[in-house]
């Protein structure tokens, strides 16, 4: 018998929705499509019948989900800044979704331009150079200002994509110190004019009791005001316990999980369904733990989990068929479309301690009271008091 106690003394704030992330990847496929089926596509991750869709996240120049590496500036001065690039694909599948959802976004950079790097290029890690930090905050700004002028408001911007890893895509390595340095030495005083806030870490969640610890500043002044709060990333797993402590321990923070999929596979709707569970219990997690937003990796990738110019291939909720003229709803899609049937935004979310690893359990405010919903990702049937 698995025990779940609703704890109406621990109330977590309003659950703001889900999202995904709109990739170069995910635009080219969908530029693939015929306009009926991309109006389709639109309907199923953006519609209240579909996915609800409240967030996006965008990547600030290229990332390993784009055809080719890529940078908005050369120069030290910045005068060539340029995000042409983005207007072939990323920005008019953006405007469409604008046309028809307003959407919560927050921008993520997964490398400064290469002539600020210690490296001098945008691959295999490097770091930010010490008397480039004014100029990349300039260029963020820049960056801001040129997604404005094509009417798109954004919401949050975090600097560094995945501060500790050096990949063989685009990355740039930050210690705790150059990250404080970089956010509260700079990038919150370039911002100041804006309404658009700082997110850091952007990063896996083993760490975040340290993480916040170390990033997160509350001395009451405008620097520290500008910093909203941590967003995070699922891989090492659903480290509730650690979520759980920061929650805690800083309750006034936003707490975003920014990024999850799953390894690639061939497709298989039933061998997809596991894939489909880990989602439903992740999310589950970061909900009862203080998250007040879940957003999605890649929308629309191929069938073979691309493109991806270092082929780092992997799944997506929704797929291109192997012709690459349609595309495939998986079971990963169907989970989130439950889930956001089940738990919609703005329901206010209360904790629930319950004692299972099999089971995870979520709950909101209603009417007359409390709903619970539970997720069972094993294969038995289990019984619940």
């Amino acid at each position: 018998m698995i025990e779940v106690v609703v704890r109406p003394d621990l109330e977590l704030g309003t659950w703001q929705g889900i999202g995904g992330a709109i990739t170069e990847a995910t635009a080219y496929n969908f530029f693939k499509l015929k306009p009926e089926r991309q109006k389709d596509f639109l309907k199923a991750y953006y519609g209240e019948d579909g996915l609800d869709y409240r967030w996006g996240r965008i990547s600030i120049a290229s990332n390993d989900f784009c055809l080719e590496p890529f940078e908005f500036t050369k120069n030290k001065d910045l005068e060539d800044f340029s995000i042409e690039r983005d207007e072939r694909y990323v920005l008019p599948l953006l405007k469409k979704i604008l046309s028809k959802k307003e959407l919560r976004l927050v921008a993520s950079a997964w490398s400064p331009p290469s002539f600020m790097k210690t490296s001098r290029r945008l691959r295999f890690g490097g770091r930010l150079r010490l008397f480039q930090y004014g100029n990349y905050a300039k260029y963020l700004k820049k960056w801001l200002k040129s997604y404005e002028k094509e009417g798109i408001k954004v919401d949050y911007l975090v600097p560094q994509n995945e501060p500790f890893a050096r990949q063989i895509w685009e990355s740039c390595l930050y210690s705790f110190r150059a990250q404080r340095r970089l956010a509260y030495g700079y990038l919150a005083d370039e911002l100041a004019d804006t309404e658009t806030q700082i997110l850091l870490w952007d990063h896996n969640k083993a760490r975040l009791p340290k993480v916040a610890k170390k990033l997160v500043l509350r001395d009451k002044c405008a620097r520290d005001e500008k910093v909203a709060g941590l967003c995070f990333h699922w891989y090492d797993g659903t480290c509730a316990d650690e979520m759980w402590r920061v929650r805690q321990e800083y309750p006034d923070i936003l707490m975003i999980s920014s990024e999850m999929c799953c390894g690639f596979s061939r497709y298989d709707a039933e061998k997809w369904q596991k894939d489909a569970k880990l989602y439903l219990f992740e999310i589950f997690s970061d909900i009862n733990c203080g998250a007040s937003a879940w957003i999605d990796w890649n929308m629309l990738l191929d069938w073979k989990g691309g493109p991806s110019y270092c082929r780092n291939y992997v799944k997506s909720p929704v797929i291109l068929n192997e012709a690459g003229d349609d595309f495939i709803l998986t079971p990963i899609y169907d989970a989130l479309k439950h889930f956001a049937r089940m738990f919609p935004a703005e329901s206010e979310v209360v904790r629930c301690e319950i004692d299972s690893e099999k089971v995870a359990a979520i709950a909101r405010k209603v009417e007359d009271g409390y709903e619970v919903i539970l997720a069972n990702v094993s294969r038995k049937e289990r019984e619940v008091l």
